[in-house]
């Protein structure tokens, strides 16, 4: 059975008053001569949808500019001191070693240090 929108909805016939709570009760009640009983509450009008100005990007190009992006200052080939994580991973990964990247930065730094001086 499907339920009315408003529960319960009430049908009136002279003094006599009664609830519907499902469409086929309003229609029975209906059907002996009740009508709907009017609330105090009228119906709201909805705000209409406001059209969002559609975004456009350009075929072989992204929303996002990543030259806008600020970026930290790539460190010297040799300056190990001033790597970041990242970029002594890849260094120790150019002498053929494989570090874990798990590592905090200062034991990887170290290890880099010892790479580079054997």
């Amino acid at each position: 059975m499907a339920h009315l929108s408003k529960l319960p909805t009430w049908f009136v016939k002279g003094k006599e008053r009664r609830a519907a709570y499902f469409t086929v009760q309003a229609r029975e009640l209906i059907e002996l001569g009740f009508k709907a009983e009017s609330g105090e509450e009228e119906p709201k009008a909805r705000k209409p949808i406001e059209r969002q100005p559609e975004i456009v990007v350009e075929a072989g190009t992204t929303a996002y500019d990543s030259t806008d992006a600020p970026q930290e200052p790539l460190a010297e080939d040799g300056d190990l001191d001033r790597m970041t994580k990242a970029e002594l991973l890849a260094w120790a990964s150019d002498q053929g070693k494989e570090l874990n990247s798990f590592l905090l930065k200062a034991e990887i730094l170290k290890r880099c240090k010892e790479i580079e001086n054997s």
